[in-house]
C-alpha cells in the first residue's frame, strides 16, 4: 500500500480552501499565488490534490446511481430525508447532497484548472508535464462527466476564474460540456501511459481515458466512435487489463491494482484516510446502502456474484452489500477502493456499442457479453432466447445490472438508455419524465439571482 499512502501523506494543500458567500466555481485558495506551481514538487503535490477530491466525487455516487434506482435504498432516520429522498423521487434542490456534490466537484475541477493553466509554461522536466497534464485533463473530464449526467446543463469553467466572475459565469448547453470531455479525453489519451510501476501505480492510464471516453461516447449515442476507443482497451487485453476468473479476486483489498481494475479512487485504512462505505453498507444495525429485493431477485440461479455481492444477514427485504468486504472496526475507515472503471464494464460496453450498430445473431457482441456471463457461472446467451436487438438490448441491461451492483451505475444506465421511466414506473416508484436530471442547488441559484445566468432545471 506504500504507493497510495504516498498519494495521502502528500495532500497539504488540500485544506486551504474557503469559499465563503460565493458561486463555489472558483474557490479562493492560497495555493494560487506565485510562489507555488514553481517546481516539479509544486505539480506533483498539485495534482495529488486532484486525485485526492475524487474521494469526495465517488464516496456518495451511489446516492446518484444506486439508491435513486430498483437497486438499493438508504436507512430511514426520521426527519432526517437527505438519502431517501433519493430513493422514493421526492428529492429538493435544498437537499445537502445535492449541494455538496456541486461543491466538492467545482473544487475539484479548480484544483485540476489551476494546472492545466500553468503546466504549458511551466519549467519542469518534459515527461514530468506532459503526465501531469494528461492526469490533470482525465480527472476534470470524469467530474464533469458525472456533473453533466446530474444536473444537464452547468456552468463550464476550463480555465481559473475569481468569486466575482463565478457569480456571473453561465451555463453551457449540455452538449457543450460533453464536447468539452471529449475534447480533454482525447488529449489524455495521447498524453498518459498505459501503465505505471511502483509508487505512481493507480494514477490515470491512457487505457483508462480511452475507457472512459467510450463511456462518454455510449452515452451519447455515438455507438461508432465509442465502439473504436473501447476496441483500443481491449486490444491491451493479456498485457494492461484482463478479465479476472474469480469475481471475488476484482474486491479483494489483497489485490489491489490487480488487472480487471482500469482506474478506482483509493483508500486506506491507516485510521485517517479509510473510505466510509465499508461501514456504512456493511454494518447490519443501520446499513445506509442496503440492496432492494428487486436487485437480489434479477440474479439467476448459480450466478455466483450474488452472494460475492449481497448477504441477507437481515432479511431478503433488507440485504446488506458486501462486495467492498466487512464492516471494519468502528473508528475505522475501510480499505476498499472504489472501482471508477472495470474490464468487465468494458467488455459490456463494447458488446452494447456492436448491437447498437446492427443485431448480428451469437455474432461479437454475444461473445463479448458471455464472457463475463461465464466467469459467474452462468450458461451463454444464444440467438435462440435472445431473438433480435432488442432482446439483446435487455440482456446487456440486465448483465450490467448484476455485475456491477452498487458500482454506481445503474440510474444513469436507465437515463442513457431511455428506459427510467417504464422500469422504475412499473416497479411503483413516482418518477416522472424530468427524473431523468436532478435539481440545481437552491443555494447556488439564490447567490447568483438571475436566470439567464443560472437557471433551475424543469420540474423542481
Amino acid at each position: 500500500m506504500k504507493h497510495i499512502k504516498y498519494f495521502i501523506t502528500s495532500l497539504g494543500l488540500l485544506g486551504i480552501v474557503s469559499c465563503e458567500d460565493n458561486l463555489d466555481l472558483a474557490p479562493v485558495s492560497q495555493i494560487n499565488t506565485e510562489n507555488f506551481y514553481q517546481t516539479a514538487s509544486d505539480y506533483e503535490q498539485a495534482i495529488i490534490g486532484v486525485y485526492a477530491s475524487l474521494r469526495g466525487e465517488f464516496d456518495d455516487i451511489v446516492l446518484f446511481g444506486d439508491i435513486r434506482s430498483d437497486n438499493t435504498k438508504p436507512v430511514v432516520s426520521g426527519s432526517v430525508t437527505t438519502r431517501s429522498d433519493f430513493d422514493n423521487f421526492s428529492i429538493l434542490p435544498t437537499n445537502e447532497a445535492i449541494s455538496g456534490r456541486w461543491n466538492e466537484s467545482y473544487n475539484a475541477i479548480s484544483r485540476a484548472n489551476a494546472i492545466l493553466d500553468r503546466i504549458d509554461e511551466a519549467s519542469i522536466e518534459g515527461s514530468l508535464k506532459t503526465r501531469v497534464k494528461g492526469e490533470a485533463l482525465f480527472a476534470r473530464a470524469l467530474i464533469y462527466f458525472n456533473l453533466v449526467r446530474i444536473y444537464g446543463d452547468i456552468p463550464l469553467v476550463i480555465t481559473e476564474i475569481t468569486s466575482a466572475e463565478a457569480l456571473e459565469f453561465p451555463q453551457s448547453p449540455s452538449t457543450t460540456v460533453y464536447a468539452q470531455i471529449v475534447s480533454d479525453l482525447t488529449q489524455a489519451v495521447g498524453l498518459l501511459p498505459s501503465s505505471y510501476s511502483g509508487a505512481d501505480e493507480g494514477r490515470a492510464t491512457n487505457i483508462a481515458a480511452n475507457a472512459l471516453l467510450g463511456r462518454v461516447q455510449l452515452t451519447n449515442g455515438n455507438f461508432s466512435d465509442a465502439e473504436t476507443v473501447l476496441r483500443s482497451v481491449i486490444s491491451q487485453e493479456g498485457g494492461n487489463v484482463n478479465l479476472l476468473a474469480d469475481y471475488a479476486d476484482v474486491f479483494d483489498t489483497d489485490n489491489e491494482l490487480n488487472p480487471e481494475v482500469i482506474f478506482v479512487v483509493r483508500w486506506t485504512n491507516d485510521g485517517v484516510n479509510g473510505n466510509g462505505f465499508n461501514f456504512s453498507y456493511a454494518n447490519n444495525q443501520a446499513a445506509d446502502n442496503t440492496a432492494k429485493k428487486d436487485l437480489y431477485d434479477e440474479y439467476e440461479a448459480g450466478d455466483v456474484r450474488r452472494d460475492l455481492t449481497l448477504n441477507t444477514a437481515i432479511s431478503a427485504n433488507d440485504t446488506l452489500v458486501i462486495k467492498y468486504g466487512p464492516e471494519p472496526p468502528l473508528g475505522e475507515g475501510g480499505e476498499s477502493d472504489w472501482p471508477v472503471i472495470r474490464y468487465s464494464d468494458v467488455l459490456l460496453m463494447l458488446s452494447e456499442a456492436i448491437n447498437e450498430q446492427g443485431y448480428v445473431p451469437d455474432g461479437e457482441a454475444f461473445t463479448l457479453l458471455n464472457r463475463v456471463r461465464s466467469r459467474a457461472g452462468l450458461a451463454d446467451i444464444t440467438s435462440a432466447t435472445v431473438a433480435d436487438q432488442a432482446a439483446f438490448r435487455l440482456a446487456v441491461e440486465h448483465e450490467r445490472r448484476v455485475e456491477l451492483a452498487s458500482e454506481g451505475h445503474r440510474w444513469f444506465d436507465l437515463v442513457r438508455t431511455g428506459r427510467y421511466l417504464e422500469v422504475m414506473g412499473s416497479k411503483g416508484f413516482n418518477v416522472q419524465a424530468h427524473n431523468d436530471l436532478f435539481p440545481i442547488p437552491e443555494a447556488e441559484i439564490l447567490k447568483v439571482n438571475d436566470n439567464a445566468i443560472l437557471r433551475q432545471n424543469p420540474g423542481y
